[in-house]
Order: C-alpha cells, then sequence, then structure tokens
C-alpha cells in the first residue's frame, strides 16, 4: 500500500496529492491544484482489487486530472 501511495502521489507531481485508503479495501484521493488541496477534487471508493498493474495506476492519475479539468475554477477577489 506505501509503495501504491508514493507512485500515485509522484505520478501527479507538482501538484499535491494525498492517498488514503481508510476501510483498507478502498483509496479515496485527493488532488489539489498546486500545493492547495482546498481548490482540488476528491476521487473516493476507488478498489485496490482494481490496481493491478503500472498501467491501472496511470489510468487512474488521468481519471484525476480529467476530473480536476472538468471542475469550475474558483472565483477570485480582486482588490
Amino acid at each position: 500500500m506505501l509503495e501504491m501511495r508514493q507512485i500515485i502521489e509522484q505520478a501527479c507531481l507538482p501538484d499535491r496529492c494525498e492517498v488514503s485508503c481508510p476501510d483498507g479495501a478502498n483509496l479515496t484521493i485527493r488532488l489539489g491544484q498546486g500545493q492547495n488541496l482546498a481548490e482540488g477534487v476528491t476521487l473516493s471508493g476507488v478498489p485496490l482489487q482494481s490496481l493491478n498493474s503500472c498501467r491501472d495506476l496511470v489510468n487512474l492519475v488521468g481519471q484525476l486530472h480529467a476530473l480536476r479539468s472538468t471542475q469550475p475554477a474558483p472565483l477570485k477577489a480582486i482588490a
């Protein structure tokens, strides 16, 4: 699990990514915009059993980036 977590987090660099497995069977992944997780996306319920190869991990990271790109950009105040 630790190695898989490191692979996913490194694949998302330079953006911040946090991977957890709260129930021991499904991953929860948070991908930020840069170092800010508040402006990112969360993907929950990714079954560990579905991640059997490097290709599966690459597809997962691609899904995370696609999910984030479909999210509307946060509004920023102009002073």
